[in-house]
This record gives C-alpha cells, sequence and structure tokens, in this order.
C-alpha cells in the first residue's frame, strides 16, 4: 500500500462512526508524535504501546478553547464562539509540519475523541481543503458522516432494527427513503421538500461555508478572490432556482422575510436527531416572532446575547452605506462602493466575515439571522431546548424560512445593485459575433433513429444508493443502505449556431442561462422581474473560425454543478487521486478523481428545475457570447490543472475568478427604464439570443442516456 493510499484510509477510518472512540481498522496505525502522547492511554489495536510513548502530555493549551463548545451537542457555524472554537481547531491541524503529523493529531485521544464530534469533522474537512499538500485526498460525503443530519430518526430505527436481525454479513435490500420526505403535502410549503431535504443541495451548502468560512484569518487562508461577491451570487442563484420550483409547484415565489415583528407562518418540524438519538433538532410550529436572544454560558451550551434591535441597527447602517455609495472602515478610511468591487466588499459586510469593512459597525446580520431564528423557540435556553436547523449550514436549507431570510438578505444587495448605472450597448454587444440559433437535443441513444422533439428536458426520478453504517452510532457485519429518490433530467445537449464575421479565430464566452417565462398564474414576466430568476445553466469559452460555427456542448459539462458524490466504500475501493507535484498542484488530475474543493458544487441531477406535467413548463433559455479576451483572468500556469468544473458559484482554489465580468452578467443589475422586455433586451445585441424551451416532469424513475 503506497503512502498515499495509506494517508486516504486513515482518513475515512477517522470520519466512520465520529460520536464513538476512534476504532482503528487493520493495517491502519497511527504514530502519535511523542510530544502529545498521554502516559495513561490504554493499548489500543492500531495505536502505540503507551509505555513507548513520552510523558509530556498532550501540549496544546488552544484546545481548552476547541472544548468550550461540548461533544455531544449540536454545532453552528453561524455561532461566533462556535465557529472561534472550530477554526481554532482549524488551525492546529494546518500548523501540523506534514499530513501524516496531522493526522496522527487528529487521531489522538485528547483530539479525535473529545472534542465536539462535529466541530471535529469541520476543522479536519476544512485543514485537508487548505493544506496544499492534502489536495489528493478525499473526504467522504457528509451525508455519510452524519446521517442524522439528512434521515430522520426512522430511518435510524429501521436501521438498527436490521443490524440486530442480521445473522450473516449478507447485504440486504437498502432502506427506502420516501419521495415525501419529512412531511406530507397537505401543508403546501411541503411540495418543495424534494428540494429543500435534497442530499446534494444540502451538501453544496455546507461544502461552500466549508471552503468560505467567517471566521477565518489570514493565517488559517488567504481572502479568496471575490469571496463576498461569491456570497451574494450563490445565493442569488439558490433563490432563482427555488422560485423556479415553485412556480413548477403552482407556488408564488418566496417573499422576503424583512419585518421582524412578524409571526413565522412557514412551521417546520426537521425530526432529525444527532447520533444516538439522544440529541435533536429542534421544531418551529407556526405563528413564533422573533425574540432577543439570551443565552447564558452552561456546561452543555456556550452562550450567545444580543438583541433583535441589533440586527434593526446594522440593517440601517449597511443601507445607508449602500445609498452613500461608500463604506467605512474601522481606522477611517473611506471606500467607494463602485461596479468593480462594490458587491464584494458588501458581501463581506452583509455575511460577515473577517473581511467586512467594519464588523463592529456594521455587525454580524447575515449570521446573527440564522441564529435569531434557530433560537426563536426558546430563545433564552428556560426550557433546555436544542437549536432548531437554521443554525447548522449543513441542514439550514431544510427550512422554508432559510429562503425568506436570504431574499432579504438578497434585496439589500439589489438595492446596491439599483445605485449602479445599466449597462451600456458597447458592454452587451460583441462586434463580428452573432448568436444565429440555440436549441436544445435530447440525447435518446437507446433509439439511435429516432427524432425527438427539440427543445423538451425531460425530467423524473432516480434512485441512489448512499451508505449509513460508516455515520451510524452502532456497528454492522454488513453495509446499511438507504435508497434515496431525488430529481433528475434525462442528458441532453445544447447545440448553438455562431458566426464569426471577422476574418481571424476569435476565442469567446458562452454564458447559457434559463428563466421561467410566466409566474404560477400564468402571468408573463415583466424583465426587471425575469432577470432576478436567471438561473446559470453553463459558462464556457470556445474558439469560433471565420463564417458558420455549430458549437455543441454537454449539459454535464457545466460549469456549474458536480456529479454525486462517491460513497466511503468507494473511496475504499478506489485508488487516490494522481501524486502531488512540487507546490501540491496534482501532476495530472481526471475528471473522476478531482480534489476536495471540487465538492463545491450544485448537484448535477438539480441542473434545471422539475417543470411541469405534460406539455412541461415554458422557459427561456438564453445564450450570450462575450469576448474571451476581455473576460479572461490570468491565472497561475497549473490553473488548468486544479478543479474548475463549477467555478461559476465556487471559484477556483486558490485562484482568481476566472472572470472578470460581474457574477451574472449581464442580469446582475436593473437595464435601462425603456427595456421592458427581454425580447427589447437583446434585440440591438446580435449576439445574444433567446429561444423558448419546455421542461416536462414525468412522475417515474428515468434513466440517464450516455452524452454523445
Amino acid at each position: 500500500m503506497s503512502d498515499l493510499e495509506l494517508q486516504q484510509r486513515k482518513i475515512l477510518n477517522l470520519y466512520e462512526r465520529v460520536s464513538q472512540p476512534l476504532s482503528p481498522k487493520p493495517n491502519i496505525t497511527f504514530e502519535f508524535p511523542h510530544f502529545v502522547f498521554p502516559t495513561d492511554f490504554p493499548t489500543k489495536p492500531g495505536l502505540p504501546d503507551p509505555g513507548t510513548a513520552s510523558t509530556d502530555g498532550l501540549n496544546i493549551p488552544e484546545l481548552d478553547l476547541v472544548k468550550t463548545v461540548p461533544r455531544g451537542r449540536l454545532f453552528s457555524n453561524f455561532h461566533p464562539g462556535h465557529r472561534e472554537a472550530a477554526h481554532t481547531l482549524v488551525r492546529i491541524f494546518k500548523d501540523a509540519p506534514t499530513v501524516a503529523d496531522m493526522l496522527n493529531l487528529a487521531a489522538h485521544p485528547d483530539v479525535r475523541d473529545a472534542v465536539n464530534e462535529h466541530i471535529f469533522v469541520y476543522a479536519l474537512s476544512a485543514a485537508l481543503i487548505q493544506r496544499k499538500d492534502a489536495r489528493s485526498l478525499r473526504l467522504p460525503p457528509i451525508y455519510e458522516i452524519f446521517p442524522g443530519k439528512f434521515f430522520d430518526t426512522k430511518v435510524r430505527s429501521e436501521a438498527q432494527i436490521n443490524v440486530q436481525q442480521q445473522k450473516e454479513p449478507a447485504i440486504k435490500e437498502p432502506i427506502i427513503i420516501d419521495k415525501n420526505f419529512a412531511a406530507t403535502n397537505r401543508v403546501v410549503e411541503n411540495k418543495l421538500s424534494y428540494f429543500r431535504e435534497d442530499l446534494g443541495i444540502n451538501s453544496h451548502h455546507w461544502h461552500w461555508h466549508l471552503i468560505f468560512p467567517v471566521e477565518a484569518t489570514g493565517e488559517i487562508i488567504n481572502p479568496p478572490d471575490r469571496r463576498g461577491e461569491l456570497f451574494y451570487y450563490m445565493h442569488q442563484q439558490i433563490l432563482a432556482r427555488y422560485d423556479a420550483e415553485r412556480i413548477a409547484n403552482g407556488l408564488a415565489r418566496v417573499t422576503s422575510y424583512h419585518d421582524w415583528d412578524e409571526p413565522i407562518m412557514e412551521a417546520y418540524f426537521p425530526k432529525l436527531t444527532n447520533a444516538n438519538g439522544a440529541i435533536h433538532w429542534a421544531s418551529r410550529p407556526a405563528g413564533l416572532v422573533l425574540k432577543d436572544i439570551n443565552i447564558p454560558d452552561e456546561g452543555v451550551e456556550l452562550g450567545i446575547e444580543f438583541q433583535i434591535h441589533n440586527l434593526e441597527l446594522w440593517r440601517t447602517r449597511i443601507l445607508h452605506a449602500i445609498h452613500k455609495g461608500s463604506v467605512v472602515k474601522a481606522n477611517g478610511e473611506v471606500v467607494q462602493l463602485d461596479e468593480t468591487t462594490g458587491t464584494n466588499t458588501l458581501g463581506e459586510l452583509i455575511e460577515a466575515s473577517q473581511w467586512s469593512a467594519d464588523k463592529l459597525f456594521y455587525g454580524d446580520l447575515h449570521n446573527f439571522g440564522h441564529i435569531a431564528v434557530c433560537y426563536i423557540h426558546d430563545p433564552d435556553r428556560s426550557h433546555s431546548e436544542n437549536m432548531g436547523v437554521m443554525g447548522d449550514s449543513v441542514t439550514a436549507m431544510r427550512d422554508p424560512i432559510f429562503y425568506r431570510w436570504h431574499k432579504f438578505i438578497d434585496s439589500l444587495f439589489q438595492q446596491f445593485k439599483a445605485t449602479l448605472n445599466p449597462y451600456t450597448a458597447q458592454q452587451l454587444t460583441l462586434e463580428g459575433i452573432t448568436v444565429n440559433n440555440v436549441e436544445i437535443r435530447r440525447n435518446t441513444s437507446d433509439n439511435p433513429g429516432s427524432n425527438p422533439p427539440k427543445n423538451l428536458i425531460i425530467t423524473g426520478w432516480q434512485e441512489s444508493i448512499v451508505e449509513l453504517d460508516r455515520g451510524l452510532d452502532f456497528s454492522s457485519l454488513r453495509p446499511v443502505q438507504a435508497r434515496v429518490t431525488h430529481l433528475q433530467h434525462e442528458d441532453f445537449s445544447y447545440r448553438i449556431q455562431v458566426t464569426n464575421s471577422t476574418k481571424a479565430t476569435q476565442e469567446i464566452v458562452l454564458r447559457i442561462f434559463l428563466a421561467p417565462i410566466a409566474d404560477e398564474a400564468g402571468r408573463r414576466f415583466s424583465f426587471r422581474e425575469q432577470r432576478l430568476l436567471m438561473i446559470e445553466l453553463d459558462k464556457f469559452v470556445v474558439r469560433v473560425t471565420p463564417g458558420t460555427n455549430i458549437v455543441k456542448r454537454k449539459s454535464d459539462d457545466s460549469s456549474v454543478t458536480i456529479p454525486f458524490e462517491r460513497t466511503f466504500r468507494d473511496l475504499e475501493a478506489a485508488a487516490p487521486a494522481t501524486p502531488l507535484a512540487p507546490g501540491g498542484v496534482p501532476t495530472d488530475l481526471p475528471t473522476d478523481r478531482m480534489t476536495n474543493f471540487c465538492g463545491c458544487g450544485w448537484p448535477d441531477h438539480f441542473l434545471v428545475p422539475r417543470g411541469a406535467p405534460n406539455p412541461g413548463m415554458p422557459f427561456t433559455l438564453f445564450v450570450m457570447a462575450t469576448s474571451w479576451k476581455e473576460d479572461r483572468v490570468v491565472n497561475g500556469e497549473d490553473s488548468k490543472k486544479l478543479c474548475r468544473n463549477a467555478a461559476s458559484y465556487c471559484g477556483v482554489l486558490d485562484e482568481k475568478y476566472p472572470d472578470k465580468r460581474p457574477m451574472g452578467f449581464p442580469f446582475d443589475r436593473p437595464p435601462d427604464k425603456m427595456i421592458t422586455t427581454l425580447a427589447k433586451f437583446v434585440e440591438k445585441s446580435p449576439n445574444m439570443k433567446t429561444t423558448e424551451i419546455r421542461i416536462q416532469f414525468e412522475d417515474r424513475i428515468i434513466r440517464r442516456f450516455p452524452q454523445q
């Protein structure tokens, strides 16, 4: 077994049943550094004999801060105390001289078996992503590490019954997860459970906040390029996608939650438990109102105190900055909110990250909003209730209020965007390039002679198997699996006709967006409404020669999405990614062995919205060509070797964002007042083209055809 394979197996071993003491597997040995080995540690297979260890003990004083969040309790990366504890452990892991040292340190009983298990997973995952010498190693899916954050209590109970009844290590039928998820459709909001409770969508949100942490400092991670703008754009795209799903289900678009005296009428009952089922995420009945948070420091809970008035004060100050056109740093320096960097500055301010212009003055609006909602049912813990799902980035998107809260957050960005000048004709056109036609072709390789209708996308359900036994708090002689039903689409390809009327080959960027045409009542959207519903599907560079060109692009090549994650068992069976070159860059990185950073991406099975039953739901498909020469961002020589397949929402690891244009261009700011429809927006720009397509949902299990 190579060193790389051994390190991969050690990582998987560390992530198994994290709520229980570490049990090294056969052929895996953790050799603790002598300066961190306790004298009273009992002998255990795979761990060194304590008699040979130093008597110095574990000499890391910072661990006391990490342990302020007790083991067995829920963790919130929106809670400032929890964030500080987690990123202290990130720093400890990153300070280890080598990956081997870090893994050995992580296995130490005063770390792996003593710190909060959620913080342990968060910190080790963040360190593995950030360390250049760990880029070849892979993380298992978060839903297999913590199935309790994704599957309700009855799934765990059924798994335990199955394990107790097993007589031999044979694989039995997997547990079936009802696609109605945690509730019934008698409550209209539950029609969206297939979206809100999707494994891939919730994993995406966790992974995004993992690689773009709020509490990071320069010693942990360099400021990611355009991080604040990514915060804005990723969440704006979530809202656009969610609204498309709502319309497809006959519901109105999500409304902003900005009146904090207003009762929250959307109830949510998560039915989730942590580890052994003793700790549950709290439910929120309908009609609760935000109250001041006054949670004292207790042995089982880290305290936090703030008033709803603080949220109102921070909102006022941020709005003042937006309409004044500048923010003021703590040292008095004035930073203009211009069209180039203004969105990024505002994003760091609103979230609010360590790169906020003045966190003390402008506050912690986004994060404390999550905290206020997650403790709304017991704001002073008088009833010793746990927090709700809004407190954890893994579970927050399950709750309908998440989208209303982020609609409010997005409204702040939209107010800023409204202060910018509309794009000019020069910014929107590309001389010599015409997009003549765009259409979608379904892949039907099972019947090559067929001629399926153009501009039709079929969606339905797909069943996927996930492993549960590595995250359960009891052992099993055989795999414990669950069969999850999730949305899926048949594969399709874009066929785009582009004319290059210049005399030279041109490199262009093709930007593809999709938006619903009408609301749930059939009323057609104005352009000012529709631009906020534009879903980015893809963005790629292509060369066009003089004359007519036919550009073909597969749907699964999207710059937005990633495929379904590989399971624990897949990672054990597969060889690790290619060894690293000097500086931590993989020498040859195939698409199926990407780095951990590549776990950040929208799930491929949700590339397009669900649509509606036959004859389908009408959408506008929009394609725009821009100049790669003008849009290009020069990165390092090795940039093409790193993960770039989900750059639109996640950027590129250790590189500049690979597009000079504002994220969401050309729909990120309001148009001229004379532009009232999308047709008027594109009519004077030959480099833009729209076509109407239909997305047809079929309530059946579908199969994806191989892409041609």
